[in-house]
């Protein structure tokens, strides 16, 4: 269950002083997806003692009234809801505008809200993170390898290292120090949304400078390349009380869909085939699973698929959204209706 905080303010130590309590987690939503994906973020809640943002990111005012009954019910743990965008920009674009408007501290976090949380997870990346840098996290489950590959054009979320180590980190959960954050941002005029046409010229030459001349750069790539470029250490650990289903929220809300030469509609990005096979194959399970555990019809059975590593995962993603519904279904209750 989700335990309150104290109702003392939080403190503005500096980095040395590490508190769990003093961590506000951006989640950006999308679309129509908390009464879903709530459960997740709920798991999040009770096993930290941080506090948490809603950020809305293209959600109708609906949806923002059921963020709002969630806060209500849970008071001491979500700050505020806050709309940035009435239509959906990009994920990173959204977290800059938190940056603009808000400041928590000497910390600047944020975490998918399709990722849960097994047990308490904060102390673990306060015990990893450099002073005057970042950690990250959250390893989709889906994933083989986090390694880029040979001549790959793009640098994609999934990517957390090259070949030779060096880190990208991640988008899914990260952990800033705010001082490093906003000093590189503001050197090379980029952002946690900045894709890589629209740089300026020194901060193009400074990644070509490092090796690294991709087409395009997903959420806060290039603000963890230049974070090392200027001399703040970025680390990436993969924590066990994690498991980051990742995709769910664009399955549950994609940007548009297509239909298929049976007739049968899917997520407009199912068209990049074999790129997104994986992922799509969990999201599309998960996402079904999820979806009728909440509204208490029939669950989908784990699909049969050929792929080894899937043969493995789906039946951990089942157990684990089994119980995620079932452990948390009295906290999502309290602050969120009935779907309609």
């Amino acid at each position: 269950m989700v335990e309150p905080l104290p109702t003392s303010a939080p403190r503005a130590g500096g980095e040395t002083d590490r508190r769990e309590e003093d961590v506000v987690w951006n989640v950006v939503w999308t679309g129509d997806v908390f009464d879903r994906l709530g459960y997740f973020v709920a798991s999040q809640i009770a096993q930290s003692r941080s506090r948490f943002r809603f950020v809305a990111n293209g959600c109708p005012p609906a949806e923002i009234e059921k963020m709002e009954a969630f806060r209500a019910a849970h008071p001491d743990r979500v700050v505020e809801v806050l709309p940035v965008y009435d239509d959906m920009q990009a994920h990173g674009v959204a977290l800059d505008a938190v940056r603009a408007c808000r400041d928590d501290g000497p910390w600047f976090g944020m975490i998918d809200p399709d990722i849960k949380a097994l047990a308490p997870f904060v102390d673990d990346l306060f015990a990893r993170m450099p002073v005057g840098g970042a950690i990250t996290s959250g390893k989709e489950i889906w994933s083989r390898d986090s390694v880029l590959p040979a001549n790959h054009p793009g640098l994609a979320g999934e990517f957390f290292f090259s070949s030779d180590g060096f880190v990208f980190g991640s988008p899914h959960l990260a952990l800033y120090s705010r001082a490093a954050l906003e000093d590189t941002c503001d050197r090379w005029g980029v952002g946690l949304g900045s894709g890589g046409p629209e740089l300026r010229d020194d901060a193009k030459a400074c990644l070509a400078e490092m090796g690294w001349n991709f087409l395009v750069f997903d959420t806060a790539k290039i603000v963890n390349l230049l974070l090392q470029a200027d001399g703040h250490p970025l680390v990436h650990h993969d924590l066990g009380q994690l498991l980051h289903v990742g995709g769910l929220s664009h399955y549950l809300f994609p940007s548009g869909y297509l239909t298929n030469d049976d007739g049968s509609v899917e997520v407009d990005w199912a068209k990049w085939g074999d790129i997104v096979a994986a992922r799509l194959e969990v999201a599309r399970f998960a996402g079904r699973l999820l979806s009728a555990l909440v509204d208490g019809v029939e669950p989908p059975m784990v699909p049969v698929v050929d792929d080894d590593h899937l043969r493995e995962v789906l039946p951990t993603v089942r157990d684990e959204i089994a119980d995620l519904v079932e452990r948390y279904r009295a906290d999502m209750a309290a602050g969120v209706p009935p779907r309609s």
